[in-house]
């Protein structure tokens, strides 16, 4: 399960040691502060004459909000360092290789968070993992 390797990989970073890091669930807005909400957006399995895949490949997007934008480029660049091109076991999840590739940055006005609005980072990434039924 991918989610537990980021979630892993990600809450033992030291630069994000005062970010709220959340698999699908949107932490308390109304509390201000940074946070990272990351999910799944789909999984291919690897094809094998027999048996079942021993490599699947998921999609996974990182959202990262922030009041400030230089902070939500800071929180960025951190959680790229974090994930782009690790590889090892996370959370006893197998992980053959993550792969950044796509960034995006969007603001929202939204005044019950921030009376200036939200900044946001979204980046998407390539996780190539063995499943956990091998």
């Amino acid at each position: 399960m991918i989610e537990k390797a980021i979630y892993n990989i990600l809450s033992n970073d030291a630069g994000l040691s005062t970010t709220q890091i959340s698999f699908g669930d949107l932490p308390d807005m109304v509390a201000g502060g940074d946070f990272i909400v990351f999910y799944r957006i789909n999984t291919e399995p690897y094809d094998t004459k027999s048996g079942r895949s021993t490599l699947d490949d998921a999609s996974v997007q990182c959202n990262i909000f922030s009041p400030s934008a230089s902070q939500v480029s800071t929180l960025a660049e951190t959680v790229r360092g974090a994930l782009d091109r690790t590889s090892g076991t996370f959370g006893g999840v197998v992980v053959q290789s993550i792969q950044f590739t796509n960034q995006a940055s969007l603001f929202d006005f939204n005044d019950s968070y921030n009376p200036k609005g939200i900044y946001q980072m979204n980046q998407s990434y390539s996780c190539r993992t063995v499943p956990t039924y091998i």
